[in-house]
């Protein structure tokens, strides 16, 4: 990983959403009771949006890094 990538980070966050999703649609064959509604509710659902809003912020960010990064290495050939 090169310095200021932040791509790596950023899919295996995506990749572990997914997987959690996918896990929870597992768990909830066998479980489906107002346990696992509340579970699902208070523990589940919060994480989408958030995971969503650092991705976008990763990738703001990532653009940023890049910019200083080219910025940098311009002016070390003058």
């Amino acid at each position: 990983m090169r310095v200021g990538d932040l791509s790596s980070g950023a899919s295996k966050l995506a990749n572990a959403l997914k997987q959690l999703n996918i896990k929870w649609e597992i768990a909830t064959e066998g479980w489906h009771d107002v346990r696992a509604k509340a579970f699902h509710k208070d523990n589940i659902e919060p994480l989408t949006p958030s995971v969503k809003e650092t991705l976008d912020a990763l990738g703001r960010l990532a653009e940023v890094l890049d910019r200083a990064i080219r910025d940098v290495s311009d002016s070390d050939g003058m």
